[in-house]
């Protein structure tokens, strides 16, 4: 789903669901309107972000089982987190950021075939856990980018 069209629709859901309009309703009712509400916006928050679309869909098929990442990508672990301890300054955290980036839509676009095309929801759940190993260290990188900022 697009993230424009999944906005829409999360607007249209609260409008019509939204505490604000039940202020003179029923006790039960108000309830109700809060209960909808949370979950709309529970469901809203899995589904635009990436990993957690793709967790919650993968957490649907009670056959699958977590495998380890696949060699080659455990040793591109190892080189990206030795490259992000051996940087000294920003330019070379921003190159190791912006690879890193890049490595990240290859495998959201991998993803997005493997669940919603091929529904390979087994290889989905491999690039998933590559994604999370992604983000954690995209984050750790910015974090030491921020920690190395003059300002």
């Amino acid at each position: 789903m697009e993230i424009e069209s999944l906005n829409k629709q999360f607007r249209l859901l609260q409008k019509a669901v939204h505490p604000d309009r039940f202020v003179n309703a029923t006790d039960s009712d108000k309830k109700q309107s809060m209960i909808k509400s949370t979950e709309i916006n529970e469901a809203y928050q899995t589904l635009k972000d990436p990993i957690s679309r793709a967790s919650h869909i993968i957490s649907l098929h009670e056959n699958l089982k977590e495998e380890t990442l696949p060699p080659e990508f455990l040793m591109q672990q190892m080189e990206w987190e030795e490259e992000l301890e051996d940087s000294n300054d920003a330019q070379q955290l921003n190159n190791l950021a912006h690879q890193i980036d890049e490595e990240k839509n290859v495998i959201l676009n991998l993803l997005t075939v493997q669940l919603d095309e091929k529904k390979d929801y087994q290889s989905a759940l491999v690039l998933v856990g590559k994604l999370k190993f992604i983000t954690s260290l995209y984050n750790k990188i910015k974090r030491k980018t921020f920690s190395m900022d003059p300002t």
